[in-house]
């Protein structure tokens, strides 16, 4: 009996390297609602990071840096709560009293297009009714049974979101910690790479650092201000709840093609409640239309220049995987994951190139293709 082929040390090492790195990857998804607070941090500490830099060149402690930019966050959040609660207060307050008034307005449009159908088609009618009755008592078990249900999901749902709340409690404390050991924790990072692979690792960790640290924090940037444009520009049209609607618009772009979902369409409903006038329906539109303008033509171009650019279906794509496995944060995490892959892929697809699987075993010269 031949003994076993003796494998590459290399190929060993590069096996258990991956291995690693696939069990963690595991680990974070199997266990993302008890890590999402420590993630969050991270994601916190990663953006102020060059902050807390600033301050350690100066020659701060980079504890004296996080508190710094702790407190001066703090601050902005209070201030800027103390000036956007009572408005949002104020706001669904006047809608609230005019509830009533929307019911109303409903019932005396469709009230005589009742009558007309009650006097054109009595019979008809009367045979629906007793039908829809029928119907009603012989699936009524079926009904409460789906109610149950659904009151059973809207209250593990609220459970949820207050374990979420809850959570977010912790994320400030997570940062703070974080940002004060971020190099530490680059270098431990660092020295867990293999040595043969440790030199290329680092620097396709500097690429993927130097593209996606400016899409996030150009995304962010770009975020609250459409969210302030069309909070204000939908609050002066006239839209009930228009600041909220506004600021939930301006932060879903940070998941791409959002923004018109859940603020384009509500705003349209709201209007049109409210107003019943198309001049009002095309002011909306024209908001959000002009801010999607002046986020592709002058603030992505501006602020995102040195970001990698993905092809839109790759993008949908990286929002379907991320919402599938981590929900929200998943989506807003997904397209700067799939800017950091598509850096790895764009290198693989170079050394694929230059290979003899591509070009042959007789072939030579040099790669074909560049690296952007």
């Amino acid at each position: 009996m031949s003994p076993l082929p003796k494998l590459d040390p290399a190929l060993v090492r590069l096996i258990g390297f991956v291995g690693v790195a696939a069990a963690v990857l595991a680990v974070l998804v199997l266990g993302r609602r008890l890590l999402l607070p420590l993630l969050l941090g991270l994601a916190v500490a990663y953006l102020l990071d060059p902050a807390v830099n600033w301050f350690e060149r100066r020659g701060r402690s980079r504890a004296l840096g996080a508190a710094v930019i702790a407190a001066v966050a703090a601050f902005a959040l209070t201030v800027f709560l103390a000036i956007l609660l009572p408005i949002l207060a104020r706001q669904v307050q006047e809608l609230g009293e005019r509830l009533p008034q929307y019911r109303a307005d409903l019932a005396a449009k469709f009230e005589p297009l009742r009558e007309r159908l009650e006097a054109r088609y009595p019979a008809q009618l009367e045979l629906l009714r007793t039908k829809a009755a029928d119907t009603v008592r012989e699936k009524w078990p079926q009904m409460v049974e789906s109610a149950v249900a659904w009151l059973g999901g809207v209250f593990s749902s609220v459970l949820d979101f207050l374990l979420f709340v809850l959570n977010l409690v912790f994320v400030p404390v997570f940062a703070f910690y974080l940002m004060v050991d971020f190099p530490k924790l680059k270098a431990s990072l660092a020295g867990l790479v293999p040595i043969p692979y440790r030199e290329v690792t680092l620097a396709r960790a500097r690429e993927v650092d130097s593209a996606v640290a400016g899409f996030l924090r150009g995304q962010l940037t770009i975020a609250v201000i459409l969210a302030a444009i069309n909070g204000i520009g939908l609050t002066l049209v006239g839209v009930p709840l228009g600041l909220l609607v506004g600021i939930v618009a301006g932060m879903a772009n940070l998941v791409p093609y959002m923004a018109l979902v859940v603020g384009l369409v509500p705003a349209m409903l709201l209007v049109w409640v409210e107003h019943q006038s198309i001049a009002r329906l095309l002011a909306v539109v024209l908001i959000f239309s002009g801010a999607q303008l002046l986020e592709g033509t002058v603030l992505s171009p501006r602020i995102l220049s040195r970001s990698v650019k993905l092809h839109p279906v790759w993008v949908l794509l990286a929002i379907i995987v991320g919402g599938n496995l981590f929900g929200i944060v998943g989506m807003i995490v997904a397209v700067p994951a799939a800017a950091a892959i598509q850096v790895f892929v764009r290198h693989w697809l170079v050394s694929y190139r230059s290979s003899a699987v591509y070009l042959g075993d007789d072939a030579a010269g040099p790669a074909v293709g560049g690296s952007g």
